[in-house]
């Protein structure tokens, strides 16, 4: 969308109301109940994009159509929870390298374990999970990480994907449901579609 719509003329939602986010969002209609869809600045892929989150400037990168990084982060103010997803775009013959990709992602999740392989419509998902505990000063605080290299099936496209959840204030705790978290990031994940 336009960055320049009028926000007033917007839904009043975190992602139509940030001028940066507004670039990503395909339409101001929710293509399922608490989401909207966004499009990567590349063109590359669609996604579902949650109504209480933002892309973060700051940590955006694009390099012509072939590379794409975007930092998105939402906060559930009732639940007390943070999350993030971290997206990284490619679109170069180096996303049929599978295990080499899959390395790369194990490194920037400090994971060291095997991949679930999910075979989506037109993609296949490299799925695994994992958590640390990030507790300081007696105050308890796990970050779930549930991350995924997602690999067209036709054609050299693929995202690295990296969903993040942690309390966001540890002093005052939270519950955070991880089968529930991990359903979420999956649903996420599955909806990625690829655009040549």
């Amino acid at each position: 969308m336009d960055s320049k719509a009028h926000p007033e003329k917007l839904p009043d939602t975190i992602p139509f109301q940030d001028e940066f986010t507004r670039k990503f969002m395909v339409s101001p209609k929710e293509v399922k109940k608490g989401y909207y869809l966004f499009r990567s600045r590349t063109g590359g892929f669609t996604m579902l994009f949650p109504k209480d989150a933002k892309v973060n400037n700051g940590f955006y990168e694009k390099h012509g159509k072939y590379f794409e990084s975007s930092l998105i982060a939402g906060v559930r103010e009732q639940e007390n929870i943070t999350y993030s997803v971290d997206l990284t775009y490619e679109k170069r013959n180096i996303t049929n390298e599978i295990d080499a990709n899959l390395n790369l992602l194990s490194g920037y999740a400090n994971y060291n374990g095997k991949y679930t392989k999910i075979e989506a419509d037109r993609s296949t998902i490299y799925f695994a999970k994992n958590e640390n505990d990030i507790s300081v000063d007696n105050k308890k605080n796990i970050d779930y990480k549930f991350f995924a290299y997602i690999k067209s099936n036709h054609s050299p496209q693929a995202v690295q994907f990296i969903y993040k959840v942690k309390c966001e204030d540890a002093a005052r705790g939270c519950h955070i449901d991880v089968n529930k978290e991990e359903e979420l990031a999956k649903m996420l994940m599955k909806s990625i579609e690829f655009h040549d």
